[in-house]
């Protein structure tokens, strides 16, 4: 009996440890069940984001790719428009360039015909002036004719128109110094007058009275006549000259 029941123990032991080795296996394969599932899941996950990455990546390249193709027409415009620029900018330079020329050559055609305008407006404004100084000569020679017998009198006439004659054309003052020279001819022919023997005279008397006309009275009209015709060949000649400028 006792061997029997050793027997049954030792049977019944086995039977406990096989069932727990059993167990402990079964507990062992869930728990490795658990861990590679949990492994899994992770794997999955990251899988997940990687495609997600992956796809936000693929993104980011088509629009890169994109933008690349949009830079490249806009440079191959850009390219396109300057060299469009170029040539307009060229053709606008010689364009430029000739009206350049042309005004520079306008401008000194312009300055050169100003310069001639006012050199010609400078030429008559000289021809005036000098014109304009005969008036009062002119005006001076038509009391010529009354000049009496006072000597002083028509000394300082003449002297007045000396001064006169030489602002207007100093090459006539000897004419004028000619007849201020004679100027006591003009003193002479009044004595002369007064010397004339009567209207009861004989005819012989007024003949010889005619005959004594003192020759320095001659000699004085011969230089004022001469002074005046110089003055007026001058004066026509200035004249002349100044329509010429006007012309």
């Amino acid at each position: 009996m006792r061997v029997g029941e050793g027997l049954v123990i030792a049977l019944v032991v086995a039977v406990v440890a096989v069932a727990f080795f059993v167990a402990g296996m079964n507990y062992g394969s869930y728990t490795a069940t658990l861990e590679s599932e949990k492994l899994l899941a992770g794997e999955r996950e990251r899988i997940r984001q990687l495609e997600g990455e992956l796809a936000s990546k693929q993104l980011e390249l088509d629009s890169a790719l994109n933008n690349v193709d949009r830079l490249e027409a806009l440079l191959s415009e850009t390219k396109r428009l300057l060299s469009e620029s170029e040539g307009r900018v060229a053709g606008l330079q010689a364009s430029l360039s000739s009206e350049l020329e042309n005004l520079r050559r306008s401008n000194t055609e312009l300055s050169r015909r100003l310069s001639e305008i006012e050199t010609r407006m400078r030429r008559v404004e000289g021809q005036v002036n000098v014109v304009s100084q005969a008036i009062p000569i002119l005006n001076q020679l038509r009391g010529v004719n009354a000049l009496g017998p006072d000597r002083n009198a028509t000394l300082n006439y003449w002297l007045d128109i000396k001064g006169l004659v030489s602002s207007f054309e100093p090459a006539l003052t000897p004419a004028v110094d000619r007849v201020i020279n004679n100027v006591d001819g003009l003193v002479d022919y009044y004595n002369w007058i007064d010397s004339y023997p009567g209207e009861n005279a004989a005819a012989d008397q007024i003949v010889q009275w005619l005959q004594s006309l003192p020759p320095s009275y001659e000699q004085y009209v011969n230089a004022v006549n001469q002074f005046v015709d110089e003055l007026l060949t001058s004066l026509a000649s200035k004249l002349s000259a100044l329509r010429d400028s006007l012309a």
